[in-house]
């Protein structure tokens, strides 16, 4: 058996389709779905809809009155890029030159522990595109911005909010002290959610769906406006609610699904972080809020034959689905290794975020 029988880029991305289709997807994949573009620099455009305008009465006979169409600002990044490598050495190669067949009982913990590396990268590659969406959904302070640290203590900022206007109207931040969440007695969640689903409904968006983590949603489980409600649709007195009994107080009373996410990842300091913060909820329209835009990997590139005369690699390359390229290469120096490299370009665009209200609650 050789090595590359097992453990190529077509095999590595049939293993990933196959692993991706058994885990529960990044939730914000459904408000950014992936899109594939050329190069690196992303362009969107973010329109505001608003209501509807009545159409202008008019004399017979006359020129019609000429309508402008809706401002619609543009906005143009680079796309930050993304590299990290895994190696099999020359150890991991002796463990599988023990293989001598496919029926022999050691290749699968062999095989499997290798490309448990490769879904290291791959995963990480997922995760900072979550990352990156979920800077956008639940903006800290208010400001949505994306910020990417980097290993030489550089940042780079990406500010989808210059001039400040969406917080201005999108954003609430809940400041006096009796009001604010973990005071049971006092706050008015309810009262704060319809703050911001007026406000979308006021600019032409229906509100469906509202997200928080549970540290947030359990807030509301002691509170007694939540109870008051609830004690109002069932005529009962209410000692103790759970989960359930708060959504069923949300659809009825604020016509909102929420949806809890609590999914977790370490970041570059081996710090573990939540995507959703807390603290903060949000409130969305229905529908998708931009794109997850992948560019062109400078691996991809190579793979494009004469484009822009940039010669074949002598690596072996494969771009997923997702936009993602992992490229394998066998070095000798003078130690031998098989290095796994996985590579992306990536950028969310956000052109529905007049369609989302965020609201920090404590």
């Amino acid at each position: 058996m050789l090595l590359n029988e097992v453990f190529n880029t077509r095999a590595i991305a049939a293993y990933r389709t196959e692993a991706a289709s058994n885990r529960i997807p990044f939730m914000l994949e459904a408000y950014f779905p992936n899109k594939k573009k050329m190069g690196i620099d992303l362009k969107w455009l973010k329109t505001h809809k608003g209501l509807g305008v009545a159409l202008k009465p008019s004399n017979f006979d006359a020129l019609p009155t000429v309508r402008p169409r809706g401002q619609a600002q543009m906005t143009q990044e680079e796309m930050p890029f993304f590299r990290e490598s895994m190696v099999v050495k020359e150890q991991d190669m002796i463990e599988l030159a023990r293989v001598k067949d496919k029926d022999d009982p050691f290749l699968q913990p062999v095989v499997d522990s290798l490309y448990d590396d490769v879904n290291n990268l791959l995963d990480g590659a997922e995760i900072t595109a979550e990352w990156l969406r979920s800077q956008l959904i639940a903006p800290r302070g208010g400001k949505p911005q994306i910020k990417i640290g980097l290993a030489d203590n550089m940042m780079y900022t990406y500010d989808y909010d210059e001039g400040g206007k969406w917080a201005e109207t999108n954003y609430m931040s809940i400041d006096g002290s009796n009001d604010k969440w973990d005071k049971p007695e006092t706050a008015k969640p309810l009262n704060d959610i319809r703050k911001g689903t007026q406000y979308l409904s006021s600019i032409g968006v229906s509100p469906t769906t509202i997200i928080s983590n549970s540290v947030t949603f359990d807030l509301l489980l002691e509170n007694e406006q939540v109870k008051n409600a609830l004690i109002s649709i069932t005529g009962q007195t209410i000692n103790f609610i759970d989960e359930s009994t708060v959504q069923e107080v949300l659809r009825r009373k604020l016509g909102l699904e929420w949806i809890l996410y609590d999914k977790m990842f370490t970041d570059y300091d081996g710090n573990q972080q939540k995507f959703y913060p807390d603290d903060y909820v949000t409130i969305l329209g229905s529908g998708t809020l931009g794109n997850t835009w992948r560019g062109t990997t400078p691996e991809e590139l190579t793979t494009l034959g004469n484009f822009m005369d940039i010669p074949q690699a002598p690596v072996d390359i494969t771009v997923l689905d997702s936009g993602i390229a992992v490229a394998i290469q066998n070095e000798y120096k003078p130690s031998f290794t098989v290095t796994t490299t996985a590579s992306q370009i990536v950028l969310p665009s956000f052109e529905g975020m007049d369609s989302v209200y965020v609201i920090k609650v404590k």
